[in-house]
Order: C-alpha cells, then structure tokens, then sequence
C-alpha cells in the first residue's frame, strides 16, 4: 500500500475576498476535472487498427468503405484521400503496414503519404504490403497519416498494424478516481478562465517498477505544451508518497488541454480528486425581470421541413417570405436556430419533453413530461391541428393534447393515385381557426399547428408553381414517390432536374408564408395584439442535393438542422436579433419557463434572458448538439468556427445519408469559416478546439445515455403506417 505520508508539488494560490471597498471581489470556484459536460479522451497505443466503426484511436478515420468478396471483410479506399488515425504516446521510429488483398492490387501506381503538410514520400505496393514509415519525432496524442494518389485505386486492405507498438497501458476514470498505468494519456480539453490551476493527489503503484513515471502535460491554443513531472519527484527517494501537484494553467482566458501522462509498464498509479480551480469575480447577477404574464393564447407554429436559408432575412431567398420577415423585424429572430434531430419524431420528442432522443423509441406514457401536460395543468385547453402522421393521436405525441386533428392531405405516393396538391397549411389553417373560436371568453388556449408545407410533396398550388418553378429543360415532378426514387438511387436526374426540385421546393415555402399571413389577419380579428403569444419554427431542414441527396433524415450537415425560430408577441417582446446558438430543447425550457417551470432535464435553457435584455455576459462558446436516430448512434457538436459528427454505426452501415447522398467516413469535421457548405472534411486535423469539441460531445452523449426513458408502446395502424409510406417516412 502507499504510505500516507504526502509531498507537495506547487501550492493553491490563496483566494483573494477583500478588495479595497468590500470584501467580495472574488471566489474560488473549483470543479471535477472530469465531469458530466467534459469527458476524458483516452488514448492507448494498439497494433491493430480498430474497424471503422470505432471513436476510440487507432481508427481508419475517413475515406474507407467496407468490402465483401471471398468470405473475408476486407477494407478499401474510397475518394481522393484516405485518412489512417493513429495514437502515438512516445516518439519513435515505427512502421504502419497494410496487408493488401493479392485480387484487389492496383497497377504499381505510387502512394503518397503525409502527416499534415509532412511528406512522407511516395509508396507502392510490395510483396502484398503496404509500408509507411513513420518519423521518430511526432508529437504525443493523435496521429492522422493520409494517403493519396491513383496507387489507392482497387487497393483493398485486409489488415493494418503499426510495428513495434507500445504494451497497452491501463486507463479507467471512476467516481473513485483516475487509473492509469503506461503507457496511456487521459486528454481532458476546457474552456478556463486566467489563473485556473489543475489539483488532484497522485497515489503511486505499489510495488512501481523503477521505469514508471508520470506527469501533467499543460497544453495551450498558443505556446508549446509544457510537461511537469509529476513522480516519481526528481532528488526524492520517498517512491511510495502520494504526491500532491497544483500546476498553473496559464494566465489567459481560453482553452486548455490537462493531459494525464503515464509511461513504463506495471502497476497503475491513481488520480485523486483531480479538479480545476479557478478564481472568478464575484459580480453580483443582475435582477431578471419576472417572465411576462402568459398570454390567452399560445401558438407553436411548426412549418415541417423549413431550412433557414430559405427564409428571407436569414438566406438569399429574399423574395420568399414576406410574412415571416415582417413577424421577424416586428418580433425576436433567433438567427442561429439549429434542431436537435434531422427528422420530425426525435426532434418533436425533443421539443415536447426537452430530451434528445438518441433511437427512434417511442416515449412511454406515462413518461417524460410532454409540454402539451405542462399547459393543461396550468388552466390551458390544449389541441394538435397536424397534417404529419407521425402526431397522430393514437402515437405518442398526441399524449397531453385534449384533441388531436390530424388532417390527411396527401394522396400522392401510389402510382395510382394522381398528385395532390400539397394545401396543408390552409387546410390546417381552416381547422385551428375553428378550434379558437370553440374557445370560452374566459378559457386560455394552447395550439400546436404542425403543416406540412414546404415538407414533400413538393406540389404548390398551380399558380405558385408556374411562376416559381415553371416547366422548361426539366419537367421532373415533385411527388413524394419521385422523390424516394431519386434517394434511393431508382430515377437518374440530370442538373435541370435538380435545379427543378429546388424552385418546388422553394414555392411550397412561398406558399407557407402567403396562408400564414391568412392565419394572422383572421386572428387578428378575434384577439387584441398582446392576447397571443406566436413562436414560429421548424422540426428539421430539408437536402437538396448539396451532399448528394433529398429529402430528411439521413445526415446532420446544416442543410437539416440550421431552421428559423421567430418570437411574435407584440406588446411584451421587443424587436431584436439573437445570434447566440440556440436548439429545439431552449425552446422547450423557454415555454417551460413560461408557465413558471424549470426543465427538469435541466439540458435547454431558457431564452426569455435573451429576449428580455438581461443575459449576463459569458465569452466561453455555446455549443450545440444534435443526433440523428435513423443513422443507428450519429451525434454531433457544433461551434461557431467548427463542426463535428460521428457517425461509428455498425459495419457497411456506418456514415452519413442513404442511397444517393451515402458517404462513409466514420467522422467528419469541418471549418465553418471556410468552408460553411461543409464540402472538405478535415477530421483528422490537429487542433486544441478539436479535441475539446471530441471531449465535449463524449461528455454530452454520455449525459443523454442517462437520461433516455424506456420505450413506449404504441402499435401502428394499417391507416397510420399507410400515410407514413404516403410521405416517405417508412424505408423497406
């Protein structure tokens, strides 16, 4: 066992609490170094490079797909570049072979090789091999070697190893502490304030082999890492004290990578209470005016399938959506909006219940709080006017609302049926107005109105059609069977085609916005201005071609997710612009908020701060996250500068999108400033804001895993499942 005995490296700066005035100027404020937000990488070296299907390290990172021939799985590039992930934890010489498949060599062509802008020459495929050196030098952590050049062509991979490789260390971070044996890093990437300092006691191996060591590397955005020598203490011979380290993290604000280093084979040392301190001012918070008083009637207005970029004031179609610009000018415009899920059932759950669903489970009842509940135990008449089957009253969306109208509009999906005009918004429209008239004087209304416009079928009213997307090289449709065909790969389109689909596309948003202004003149007529309370949003975005494909569902690029989000209430919301990130779930804690409520989930925060002027300050980023259930565990973490998905689902099944716009990469990254259509993807690339980002959403996914409800059961009927078909939903 370690003696009790304790040495010290460094010291815990005192905190200072008297300033010249008053004796409140600054706190200490301390947390786990390793918490619910902010998990651990952990990095182990191996010989043997992991499936694709694995987040860990020692990965075939992106630009590989899988191959099936001669009852062996085999592995093949795929693209321009093929990315290999390595982690390396002492520099050495090493050599990364790949064993290729003697039917599959290509022609002799060269392969190149780098790391970043590092050349490592060119290679050619000898004796059924592949062989990388790899220089001596590298940094500790992450490696990402790329191959390129016409040599990838045919080469298909059947194994992979990097020799010699360093024994596997032990790496477990528990609520007890953190084992490590080496050789292995713990990585933890945080946004700090100046002055933080890193604390934790180490409790050495018992019996420690003389070759052990470990140490606390500090790694900043800007300056080189500086490695502090942790034990065994340099002019000590105690090799059984635990060590007490309280290293500085540096004097600025930003981020900050605590990497846990331990090297040499034995027993694993231990990490104790490993925290971060910090000093922060200790400024009073200003008083948040009390929300204002709920209105007579709230409207959550959700046009399906509604890309940001395709509303006026927030894209370049300027033209398309007068009445939303006008609520957005006179009202609250959330400019970067994002939705949780890229398709309507976990992004609703999501906005019904404040949790990301991460499966396409549906939620148990009873279960998790829905908002429809919330409202009616606050004195509110509740109804779902809906043209999206998915709502369906007899599905787990419905449960909360006293009525649930769902108003079958689309026919169009069976060869036999003729197109349908899709009229769901002034179908809708005609249904929810009747619903408010039904109303008491002295009853209080909460109407959920979900159309299904500018959502598929892409068939406007003639009119709109003819002026917006009229007939000419191309006279391709935009039913919901054309547009499964072109997804799932059955119906070739040429460029006119797709020039077409986007114009429908574009006249169903036209043709939302124009029944909207209906909507609101009709209201208008029964409620002064500050009785209703309008928010106006979408469940997802929509693909039109940018990666390939069409339709929803099948990626997280920001075609899905980026929607608008637009706060209406004149009299109690003043006119502004946020451009913080927000999500479907602060949306939900804001209407939560409305009535009083805090989120229990305690995920979504609440906007009103925001719209109300009294906000307090915060320079640390707001990330957002999202989850796409159809691509079997898809996550993903987004800056402002950067984005980040995983997409590790099993076998050939891993990456992004189906049929026409199907990639294969196990993750992708990508450099918003320069690249906001998220063309190039750089995973692989070494950065501080990277790694926090990979840590962060480690961190969230483990929280979400927490928190999913068991699942409900809701058997579908033949009509439910017939109008999903009708809408693409359903994918044999």
């Amino acid at each position: 066992m370690a003696s009790a005995r304790t040495s010290f490296v460094g010291f815990v700066a005192p905190v200072v609490l008297c300033g010249i005035m008053a004796c409140t100027s600054e706190v200490e404020v301390v947390q786990p170094l390793v918490d619910s937000e902010h998990a651990a990488d952990l990095l182990v070296e191996a010989e043997v490079l992991s499936r694709p299907t694995s987040v860990d390290q020692n990965r075939l990172l992106r630009g590989w797909r899988y191959l099936r021939g001669d009852g062996a799985l085999r592995i093949a590039p795929v693209g321009a570049e093929s990315v290999i992930e390595l982690s390396n934890l002492e520099p050495r010489p090493r050599t990364l072979i790949l064993t290729v498949a003697d039917k599959r060599r290509p022609d002799g062509a060269p392969i190149r090789a780098r790391i970043g802008d590092r050349s490592l020459g060119e290679l050619t495929v000898a004796d059924a091999m592949v062989t990388i050196p790899l220089p001596a030098d590298l940094d500790v952590g992450r490696v990402a070697v790329t191959l390129e050049g016409r040599g990838l062509e045919g080469l298909a991979v059947e194994r992979a190893t990097v020799s010699p490789s360093l024994e596997p260390g032990i790496v477990e971070v528990t609520p007890e502490g953190i084992r490590q044996s080496g050789w292995s890093a713990v990585d933890v990437v945080r946004y700090l304030p100046g002055g933080s300092r890193f604390v934790a006691e180490l409790e050495p191996p018992t019996n420690a082999d003389p070759a052990q060591s470990f140490s606390v590397v500090v790694d900043r955005e800007l300056g080189r890492p500086r490695e502090h020598r942790v034990w065994p203490r340099a002019g000590s011979d105690d090799r059984a004290a635990t060590t007490r380290v309280s290293i500085p993290l540096g004097d600025g604000e930003g981020l900050v990578r605590v990497r846990l280093l331990a090297r040499g084979e034995g027993r694993p040392g231990r990490w104790l209470d490993a925290r971060i301190v910090s000093r922060q001012a200790n400024v009073a918070s200003p008083a948040t005016p009390p929300v204002p008083e709920p209105p007579r009637l709230v409207i959550l207005y959700v046009m399906d399938a509604l890309r940001a970029d395709h509303v006026g004031h927030l894209g370049p179609h300027v033209e398309l959506t007068p009445v939303l610009d006008r609520l957005a000018a006179d009202g609250v415009s959330f400019e970067q909006h994002f939705a949780v899920a890229p398709n309507t059932p976990p992004s609703t759950r999501a906005l019904f219940t404040g949790l990301h669903l991460l499966d396409d489970r549906q939620l148990p009842h009873p279960g998790p709080e829905r908002l429809a509940e919330v409202f009616r135990a606050a004195g509110y008449r509740t109804v779902s006017v809906t043209g999206n089957p998915n709502l369906g009253p007899n599905l787990d969306l419905g449960v909360g609302f006293e009525t649930v109208e769902l108003l079958r509009v689309i026919e169009d999906h069976h060869p036999e049926h003729p197109p349908t005009v899709n009229r769901s918004a002034e179908i809708l429209h005609e249904a929810a107005l009747a619903w408010v008239d039904g109303l008491a004087p002295a009853e209080r209304g909460f109407l959920y109105l979900h159309t299904m416009n500018p959502h598929n079928p892409y068939t406007p009213p003639p009119e709109i059609e003819a002026r917006l997307a009229p007939s000419g090289p191309s006279t391709i449709d935009g039913r919901t069977r054309t547009l499964t065909a072109i997804r799932d790969r059955r119906l070739d389109v040429q460029e006119t085609d797709v020039e077409r689909i986007g114009k429908l596309y574009a006249a169903g948003v036209e043709y939302g916005d124009r029944e909207l202004r209906r909507l609101l003149g009709e209201l208008s007529s029964r409620f002064d201005p500050g009785d209703i309370l309008l928010v106006v949003t979408s469940d997802h975005g929509e693909e039109l071609f940018e990666h390939g494909g069409v339709v929803h569902g099948y990626t997280l690029y920001d075609e899905m997710l980026h929607i608008p989000l637009i706060m209406s209430w004149p009299g109690r919301v003043k006119p502004g612009r946020v451009t913080t990130p927000t999500t479907t779930v602060d949306l939900h804690a804001t209407l939560l908020a409305l009535l009083g409520r805090p989120p229990e989930a305690a995920i979504g925060r609440s906007l009103w701060p925001t719209v109300l002027g009294t906000e307090p300050a915060s320079s640390e980023p707001r990330l957002t996250f999202a989850a796409a259930p159809g691509l079997d565990g898809a996550v993903m973490v987004r800056s402002r500068d950067w984005k980040l998905i995983q997409a590790p689902r099993g076998g050939v099944k891993r990456g992004q999108g189906h049929g026409r716009g199907r990639s294969w990469d196990l993750e992708y990254l990508f450099d918003l400033a320069s690249d906001p259509g998220e063309r190039h993807n750089r995973a692989g690339l070494d950065s501080l804001e990277v790694a926090w980002l990979r840590t962060r959403l480690l961190g969230w996914l483990e929280t979400q895993r927490a928190l999913q409800p068991a699942a409900g059961e809701a058997p579908m009927d033949a009509a439910t499942r017939e109008q999903l078909e009708a809408l693409g939903y359903i994918v044999e």
